[in-house]
């Protein structure tokens, strides 16, 4: 279920960064850490949330995606001042709208999404991003527009399911405290042929962050 595979993921998340990074972290990143401003102190864990407007489509030609808003919280943990992994769960609705006959259908499909992202920090003010997520499907509605009138009606299991994606991030960060960031993000499961719904998306997320605990800096 959703809370093994976060245990598991954060387990996975702590073993990286003790054993792996603990012995070639140094080597890894010398290179990469030769530049300006390194005696500027750091914060080796941070804590943020915030919310996060979604424009994701699914991967069908006659669809198109509407805005939802969703929101995160996410623990980064700072290999070096230039690099860090970051783990959380972000709460992703997915909606988007598709002709049907002479109908306009809908499908609202809710998501928390587990990433496992590696952020560099170029420099004091910009974050690039690059990691995977697992989708794990809440659930979904079908709506079916025909008039005035509106059949709401949810999808049993099996339909939509658990995916895994990937996400590109550029941001800024600003006011000390806060992160503005835009993603590039898709997601892939195959689904049976005869089946009319897919698992695949893509599309982009607008976010605005607050960090509301970060260790002390050293």
């Amino acid at each position: 279920g959703m809370f093994n595979y976060s245990k598991c993921l954060f387990i996975v998340f702590l073993f990286i960064s003790n054993n792996i990074v603990a012995q070639g972290g140094d080597l890894l990143f010398q290179q990469y850490n030769r530049g300006p401003g390194l005696d500027e102190s750091y914060s080796k864990w941070s804590l943020y949330v915030g919310p996060e407007i979604n424009r994701i489509n699914a991967t069908l030609s006659t669809s198109s995606p509407t805005l939802t808003i969703g929101a995160l919280i996410h623990l980064e943990y700072r290999l070096s001042k230039t690099v860090g992994l970051v783990t959380g769960a972000n709460y992703t609705p997915i909606s988007y709208s598709f002709p049907i006959l002479d109908s306009l259908g809908k499908h609202r499909l809710k998501y928390i999404s587990i990433p496992l992202f590696l952020r560099v920090h170029p420099t004091k003010k910009v974050s690039l991003n690059f990691g995977a997520l697992y989708n794990l499907y809440l659930k979904g509605t079908k709506i079916v527009s025909f008039e005035d009138t509106e059949t709401i009606s949810p999808y049993e299991e099996g339909v939509f399911s658990n995916s895994f994606g990937f996400v590109v991030q550029a941001g800024y960060h600003f006011w000390q405290q806060f992160y503005g960031y835009v993603n590039y993000r898709w997601a892939k499961k195959t689904s049976p042929l005869t089946q009319a719904e897919t698992n695949n998306s893509k599309g982009l997320q607008l976010g605005l962050t607050y960090t509301f605990w970060s260790s002390s800096k050293r």
